[in-house]
């Protein structure tokens, strides 16, 4: 390959608000950056939204670099690319730091063509994409360049539901018919947003259903919480719960969840499970595939949520994964509408995973929430102290509430908004 640049890309969270919603500050920090890479600022523009977040760019005579920020989630994306000779890895972490951020990503991308193909140099390639693209063609491209180089497959198997890989290169990847659904780099992200706030919320924790989840990554989460008696896992693919728990580098992700003696795997289609269930649950936790078809949408329908509503305690809470409120934000807010249909109070919340940004999440009680959701005790990593800054959204995502509807079995039509969403590209 003949390099042609260098590209960074990079996640900054936890970052200190006020320096993000300081367009002349960034401007500063930018600039310097760029001169400390030995480079040519030929023409600066920064944008400051109302009420708050910044869009910034530097062209410089070598490439860009530029920054989008969301004050309210105290996060920042940069986007560093030079055609020139300086190493930029070091000043990329400078710029980080600068923006007061106690947790970061970079990615290190080398941007060149390709020609006669090694093994080494198509490690270098698979290893550099880092899951960043989202959508299910994107997903089809990494697989398919992750695939082109170095890695080890640990676990394949296509059965009548779907096809299952689970692929070891720099870091561990999950693959349902071509589509991610974990990256070992951030699906900490991801779990902890979908099984902490909810257990602040409850005053009973006891006995937890979780729909989905195979993988038992959320299962690790929710077995942190040693007030918790019960928990049935309902997965319909009796294949990705083997690879959960035979696979060594699986295993050791899921921290051997299912050998837990409170847990009880269902191997059953979560309608059919919700159908004859006679208990109750304190906590329910659905962790179902994005809406990409017609089959999978009527798992977000209101007659799915109205079988939710039977198998909950009085006070008990449900919560679904809900897609990105920035990108699908009519079907976030659909998902929502839907639910509110089925007779339940919601809250809704969202967090930023690199691997497939800014992504939301709603919690679903037959009571309306007596308190704000402030933290829990249970130790994290990727979640703010407090838990009322992931339900800010922006004014874009509201702005898009207005077009939700109620997806239901006579009205099936969430897989249509999230493909006019722009996934399928």
């Amino acid at each position: 390959m003949d390099i042609k640049g260098k590209h960074l890309l990079m996640d900054a969270f936890e970052c200190d608000e006020v320096i993000l919603n300081d367009p002349s500050l960034l401007r500063r920090i930018l600039v310097e950056a760029a001169l400390d890479a030995e480079m040519e600022v030929l023409h600066c523009y920064f944008h400051q939204f109302t009420p708050q977040g910044i869009t910034g760019i530097l062209v410089l005579a070598t490439s860009h670099l530029s920054i989008h920020t969301w004050p309210e989630e105290n996060y920042a994306s940069l986007d560093f690319y030079t055609c020139g000779d300086k190493e930029i890895i070091e000043i990329g972490y400078a710029l980080v730091k600068q923006l007061a951020s106690k947790k970061a990503v970079v990615y290190s991308i080398s941007r060149g063509i390709q020609h006669a193909e090694t093994p080494t140099k198509n490690r270098q390639h698979a290893e550099s994409t880092r899951l960043l693209n989202r959508g299910d063609d994107s997903d089809h491209v990494s697989l398919k360049q992750l695939l082109s180089g170095q890695h080890d497959i640990l676990f394949h198997q296509k059965n009548r539901i779907q096809d299952i890989q689970l692929i070891k290169a720099s870091d561990i990847r999950m693959y349902l018919d071509e589509q991610l659904q974990f990256s070992s780099l951030d699906e900490h992200a991801y779990h902890e947003a979908l099984v902490h706030p909810i257990f602040a919320a409850s005053l009973r924790p006891h006995r937890i259903l979780i729909l989905g989840g195979g993988d038992g990554l959320a299962l690790r989460e929710v077995l942190k919480y040693k007030e918790v008696k019960e928990i049935d896992l309902v997965e319909i693919d009796a294949d990705v719960v083997n690879a959960a728990m035979n696979v060594e580098e699986l295993k050791k992700l899921n921290q051997r969840s299912f050998e837990d003696s409170r847990v009880t795997v269902h191997i059953q289609d979560a309608v059919d499970y919700l159908s004859l269930n006679s208990a109750c649950y304190d906590i329910i936790i659905i962790d179902f595939p994005d809406p990409t078809n017609k089959k999978i949408s009527t798992l977000y329908t209101k007659e799915f949520y109205a079988l939710l509503q039977r198998s909950l305690s009085r006070s008990g809470l449900v919560v679904c994964q809900s897609n990105s409120p920035r990108d699908t934000p009519i079907v976030f807010w659909s998902i929502n509408k839907t639910m509110k249909a089925s007779q339940f109070y919601t809250l809704s919340y969202h967090t930023i995973i690199p691997s497939f940004g800014d992504w939301g999440f709603h919690i679903g009680s037959k009571t309306p929430l007596s308190a704000p959701i402030l933290s829990t005790d249970i130790l994290y990593t990727t979640l703010p102290s407090d838990f009322t800054k992931l339900m800010r959204f922006s004014p874009h995502s509201l702005s898009k509430k207005q077009f939700a509807v109620v997806n239901s079995a006579e009205h099936l039509v969430l897989h249509k908004i999230f493909k006019k969403e722009g996934l399928y590209l």
